[in-house]
């Protein structure tokens, strides 16, 4: 898995700072418009077109809505980074 450096950025839930993102799926790198979830926190959030972090709109909240594999992300999501 690769892994992105980003500009530091605040979870918009629990403020952490975050400064890097890795595909759950593969190789390929976050893009704009991408769904992530806060490693601290669990916040669930999208890449914002500079890449910041942004809250997901009401249609990406009701597209994730029950994905398996963000289910499994949380679930495996180590507990105390909390």
């Amino acid at each position: 898995m690769k892994s992105l450096r980003l500009p530091p950025h605040n979870c918009p839930s629990c403020y952490r700072v975050l400064t890097a993102a890795t595909s759950a799926t593969g190789d390929e790198m976050p893009r704009p418009g991408n769904i992530t979830i806060c490693f601290y926190c669990g916040h669930i959030m999208a890449f914002a077109k500079d890449m910041s972090l942004r809250s997901l709109t009401d249609a990406e909240i009701h597209d994730v809505a029950g994905n398996p594999l963000i289910i499994e992300i949380q679930a495996n999501r180590p507990k105390s980074n909390q």
